[in-house]
């Protein structure tokens, strides 16, 4: 059983989760499905709006870094259905002390399972032990059926320094949808 698994009403509109950033720290804003082209137009549109912000450069980097793998994830990871519910979520914010990105996708309830295991691992994990845990899957990893070698997530924690922050709320028998927010300082 999922331990951080969040009740959310049907009825409830699923992406209220996001409608609590302000417009005027919002830099980017996507919803819908995420095709290998339309992550070619959002990179380039999140390049552009990190230089108008003028945060410095170390910071825009590993903004930039952490939104290619949030937006690969949403690329590789959802499960899709008809409905609305399942559609994917990106959003970019800005504040003087932070860039956020948060995203929010349909993920199947089994893969909910294993990718909780997998982000609790990671916050377990100081800045050096991450590190040596991205060493030894660069070098240890297997790929995945999608392709992956498990770098994803870690790569963003370790660029980030940050408490990676996720919920999975019920969509239907066989899916939640997954939220995850990720700051850099």
């Amino acid at each position: 059983m999922l331990t951080k698994f969040s009740i959310v009403k049907r009825s409830e509109p699923i992406f209220e989760e996001f409608s609590r950033f302000s417009d005027d720290s919002v830099m980017l804003a996507f919803r819908g499905e995420v095709s290998s082209s339309l992550l070619n137009s959002l990179l380039e549109l999140a390049d552009k709006r990190l230089h108008v912000l003028g945060c410095e450069k170390p910071q825009r980097k590993k903004a930039f870094n952490i939104f290619v793998e949030c937006l690969q994830n949403l690329f590789k990871h959802s499960t899709p259905e008809e409905d609305d519910d399942s559609s994917g979520v990106v959003i970019m914010l800005a504040s003087e002390e932070s860039i956020s990105i948060a995203t929010g996708n349909s993920i199947g309830i089994q893969d909910a399972k294993e990718l909780e295991s997998r982000l609790d691992s990671l916050s377990d994990l100081q800045k050096e032990d991450l590190r040596k845990e991205y060493q030894k899957q660069l070098v240890d990893g297997k790929l995945s059926d999608l392709g992956g070698a498990g770098l994803g997530f870690l790569d963003i924690a370790r660029k980030s320094g940050q408490q990676l922050e996720y919920k999975f709320a019920p969509l239907d028998d066989e899916r939640l949808f997954f939220t995850f927010n990720v700051k850099v300082s």
